[in-house]
This record gives C-alpha cells, sequence and structure tokens, in this order.
C-alpha cells in the first residue's frame, strides 16, 4: 500500500530547497561613492558639516541606503539616512542639492547618476527665536464655582 504523504511531502521539499537555493544568491547593490566641497557650514538630516573637504559614500543594500560621510583623509562625520528614494534618470551629473532655511543651508537631495537615484533628507527642525513673554505675576488658586 501506497502512502499518501509521500508523494506531496518530497514535493513541498523540493520547493523549500529551491526557494532557500534562491535566497542564497546575493544581492548586487549599487554603490555610489564620490567627494563634494563646502564652502561653508551646511546641514545635512542633523549633521553639522563645518567647511572644507568631504568623501561619502552609500550602502544601498540596506533600505533607506545610509549614506556615510567622511573627511578626506579623515575620521567619520556623519552616517545618513535618507527619507526616501526616487528614480532620477534625467541628472546631468550627481549633485548634493542644497536649500536656505531659517538663514542655514540645509542639504535637501543627494543625486546619484551612475545608479540613477536620488535621495531625499528629511529637513531638520531649526530652533525658532522664541518670542518674548510679558512677565507675569503669582497667578491665584482658582475656585470651583458654587
Amino acid at each position: 500500500m501506497k502512502s499518501i504523504w509521500k508523494f506531496p511531502l518530497s514535493k513541498v521539499l523540493l520547493l523549500a530547497l529551491a526557494a532557500m537555493g534562491t535566497a542564497a544568491i546575493p544581492a548586487h547593490a549599487q554603490t555610489a561613492a564620490g567627494t563634494f566641497s563646502l564652502a561653508h557650514k551646511v546641514l545635512w538630516a542633523g549633521a553639522v558639516l563645518p567647511a572644507g573637504d568631504y568623501a561619502f559614500s552609500v550602502n544601498t543594500e540596506a533600505l533607506p541606503p545610509r549614506v556615510t560621510v567622511r573627511q578626506v583623509g579623515g575620521r567619520i562625520v556623519a552616517m545618513l539616512l535618507s527619507q526616501s528614494i526616487s528614480e532620477d534618470s534625467f541628472v546631468d551629473s550627481s549633485s548634493l542639492v542644497l536649500h536656505h532655511e531659517g538663514g542655514e543651508s540645509v542639504v535637501s537631495t543627494l543625486r546619484l547618476k551612475n545608479i540613477g537615484m536620488a535621495l531625499e533628507f528629511a529637513t531638520p527642525k531649526l530652533a525658532t527665536p522664541v518670542a518674548e513673554t510679558a512677565g507675569l505675576g503669582p497667578i491665584a488658586e482658582s475656585q470651583p464655582a458654587k
């Protein structure tokens, strides 16, 4: 007498082996690296980059992609995560897009031509001047209404 469990079980095992074999194939991550110079202080996703020369690399294996920024010939100064990613195949060249906010220069986008990707970054919350308040005397305790 044949068991009805042998045939379906062998199909399941074969399918599981095929799935494990497919998962073992390493992903071909796209990488990007480059250098840039800043003439003045810039804010980038919470990091403050003083004027100077920098090198960056982008790790696209993780989502969101991680951007590592280091001083040229020096230490890492920031590891940044993008807020969103978009395809950017119409860019003439790679670029770092800055805008002014609250009197500060802020990085909004890193465009990477060689991999056709634009990484958008969150704008840091800039401190706004607090309005002066009038000096108040002590407030009398309130009594419930009768």
